[in-house]
């Protein structure tokens, strides 16, 4: 289904955004209904990533010209789209949260409707929340300069090669850089964390004048972050091709390992030049295929 006008918004996709002409992005230009449209198209590639996991929606009413917040609670009625919930219990808190269950079209352009730019999703499905499917590293560098995430994130490849685990590297739609391994069923997501941890601290003790596990931003000094906690239980990750609240509406785009060098800049992903990128071969279409045990 397109685009039909009505009286009151913009229908796309089966679902009524409102401003559509709300400018999110003004020295681009991008508007509310520009993000609404590439979410629609991207869905067939989008949607596969987002298919029952429990996701945290980054909501940016204003774009680029205002704050955002992270939101995982959204009451049934809330969302005014068929969305599937699964309530579950906040260990901060102690209380329930009702979380949408990403997967389908309409859930995906109702969060756009209520001011959503970036999805977050869980490493787990409903009906397993205790099961991890992936792995995945998050490298930042806090010197801002993407060639030391690529530096860190080949260090990373190796170590990961030892144990003959496939892995597949992607932009986190910022500076840094996703790495994601594939899991068979079985691993919990305490097991998949712990092993995460001791691979960090592997990495970080092979480079560390470029690596850091400190948590604490001032301990970090200009080295890469080297994050393990997405994995642990209702964490959450930006999945491929999700757009990022950053100058040029960037989006995080699966790459092969050869693509990622110093010469790589992630800031020509944008939501107006995926088209020409996707129009190629996927490099992760084997991921699913490719999926492991992690090593005893």
């Amino acid at each position: 289904m397109g685009t039909a006008r009505v009286s009151d918004g913009v229908t796309i996709g089966g679902v009524t955004i409102s401003n559509v002409n709300k400018v999110w992005w003004p020295d681009e230009g991008i508007t509310k209904g520009d993000i609404a449209r590439y979410y629609h198209a991207i869905s067939p590639l989008l949607l596969p990533w987002m298919r029952d996991r429990p996701l945290t929606a980054e909501r940016c009413p204003d774009g680029m010209l205002g704050g955002c917040f992270y939101r995982k609670n959204f009451p049934e009625g809330n969302i005014p789209v068929g969305a599937p919930r699964l309530r579950l219990r906040a260990a901060s808190t102690g209380k329930d949260v009702n979380y949408v269950v990403g997967g389908s079209l309409e859930a995906l352009l109702g969060l756009v409707r209520v001011g959503c730019i970036s999805m977050h999703v869980m490493n787990s499905r409903m009906g397993s929340m205790r099961d991890a499917d992936w792995l995945a590293f998050d490298l930042d560098p806090s010197s801002g300069e993407f060639s030391d995430t690529v530096r860190a994130g080949s260090v990373l490849k190796g170590i990961l090669d030892e144990h003959r685990l496939a892995s597949f590297p992607k932009t986190s739609g910022s500076r840094g850089l996703h790495v994601f391994v594939p899991l068979r069923t079985g691993h919990s997501q305490e097991a998949v964390t712990a092993f995460a941890v001791r691979v960090g601290e592997e990495l970080a003790r092979r480079a560390p004048d470029l690596v850091t596990m400190a948590h604490r931003k001032s301990a970090r000094g200009a080295r890469v972050y080297a994050d393990p906690f997405r994995n642990a239980y209702l964490q959450t990750i930006v999945p491929p091709y999700s757009v990022r609240r950053r100058p040029g509406a960037t989006v995080s785009v699966p790459l092969a390992w050869d693509e990622v060098t110093p010469k790589l800049d992630p800031r020509r992903f944008t939501m107006h030049t995926l088209e020409k990128h996707v129009a190629a071969a996927d490099p992760w279409s084997d991921f699913n295929r490719r999926a492991q045990r992690l090593p005893d």
